[in-house]
């Protein structure tokens, strides 16, 4: 019976902790090399869906975006979201650098910082955001990964949790103008 608990809580664990999670290390020498600075630099095009814990998708949207840096190498990202269903909404992202290509990220929706890293092609940021749940919000906490293709076009994929669970993934294309 021991032995049967072992194994039971084993496979839990793996179940719960996933057999290989993705490292932002995965992507140090892959191209072409994403420069937080230079691809968020001017207007943007995003185009995207929302997908429930289920895989089910409940929401699509297109965005128009424009980045710009000050002479700290503060940056700005506006964003302007026009969803499927005609909802309108408007984040504006600030980003200061902490060096090694490391960014501190704040915005209206977003609970304390998000920590934004990046490597190679890749971009990865983790943070709280603040969404809106029947008459009151819920924090979820999102898991961005930003993979920069051939052409300027981006891949961005993104997990959503709460209190560990999944609940939603968004998915996206972003094209530089």
């Amino acid at each position: 019976m021991k032995t049967f608990n072992i194994i039971l809580i084993s496979f839990f664990i793996i179940i719960f902790t996933g057999c290989g999670s993705m490292k932002l290390s995965d992507f140090k020498n892959k191209t072409p090399i994403l420069d937080v600075k230079t691809y968020f630099n001017g207007k943007l095009k995003a185009y995207g869906l929302v997908k429930d814990r289920s895989g089910k998708i409940i929401k699509t949207f297109k965005a128009d975006m424009f980045g710009s840096w000050d002479k700290n190498g503060i940056g700005t990202l506006d964003e302007h979201f026009v969803y499927d269903n005609g909802e309108r909404q408007r984040r504006i992202w600030t980003f200061t650098p902490t060096g090694n290509g490391e960014y501190i990220g704040t915005a209206g929706d977003i609970v304390g910082d998000a920590k934004l890293k990046s490597t190679g092609n890749t971009i990865m940021i983790d943070y709280t955001m603040r969404v809106p749940y029947n008459n009151s919000t819920l924090d979820i906490n999102v898991k961005d990964w930003l993979h920069l293709q051939e052409d300027n076009v981006i891949i961005n994929h993104s997990k959503m949790k709460k209190f560990g669970f999944e609940v939603g993934e968004l998915v996206i294309t972003i094209i530089k103008e």
